[in-house]
């Protein structure tokens, strides 16, 4: 496709790749401020809304209205296509809060995922128990990654904002504006899963979190790790 442009009156003719690359965009988008019959809106207009279940509450935040989990409880969407990154840049980012210690868990509670550890490709946020850390999974077609970020003590009962991205040839976890980043290519991330928000089965209480979330979103496109946390302080 030629686009054209005037420089100093004259007109120049520039040649974009038909397969250019596109700017971030919001796939999902969840502030559960308007749960309606265990429902929650996408704030996106896509349509990917999210279906509580289980032993779940809505509880009043520090702003708004947030979403207790407790064994055995999620939040899921149908699987579609579209989000699942596939070679794309893509951040999740969540806000949440951790009551109290984990330290003594044998598993790693899960915070946000699409697809599963032994699926062709996953993205994964997830709580290291041993130190409450933020650990992010990447798993394509060209191999697996696994980073934990430098934050640790995130179950101390406060706020905490984590984003899982991925940005050309790197993957990096940021927590609290800490950014760790690594160099690795790990190809086309898709699966046929839903999104899971909280926990990966409802007849298991294996990687179940139990804490509370307040947001979460799911960008892909050019700049999404910048973009998600744009849009998480918009007003």
């Amino acid at each position: 496709m030629a686009m054209a442009a005037l420089a100093g009156g004259a007109l120049l003719v520039t040649s974009v790749p038909a397969g250019a690359r596109a700017p971030a965009t919001l796939r999902a988008e969840y502030t559960f401020d308007a749960v309606d019959s265990a429902v929650v809106p996408d704030l996106t207009g896509r349509g990917h809304a999210l279906t509580l279940s289980g032993n779940y509450a809505l509880l009043d935040g520090p702003t708004s209205p947030v979403v207790a989990f407790a064994p055995i409880s999620r939040a899921s969407t149908p699987h579609v296509a579209n989000l699942n990154p596939v070679g794309r840049e893509f951040a999740a980012t969540l806000v949440f809060r951790v009551p109290a210690d984990i330290s003594t868990l044998t598993d790693t509670p899960n915070l946000a995922q699409k697809g599963f550890f032994n699926d062709p490709g996953q993205w994964k946020m997830q709580l290291e128990p041993s130190v409450a850390a933020v650990q992010c999974r990447f798993k394509g077609t060209l191999g697996a990654a696994l980073i934990t970020s430098s934050v640790t003590e995130v179950d101390d009962g406060l706020w905490h904002t984590a984003t899982c991205w991925r940005s050309k040839t790197q993957l990096g976890v940021t927590v609290d504006g800490v950014d760790l980043a690594l160099s690795r290519t790990v190809g086309d991330i898709a699966n046929h899963r839903p999104m899971l928000i909280g926990a990966k089965s409802l007849v298991s209480s294996t990687d179940q979190f139990t804490g509370e979330i307040d947001y979460a979103s799911l960008a892909m496109g050019d700049g999404s790790a910048a973009m998600s946390l744009q849009a998480l302080t918009a007003p």
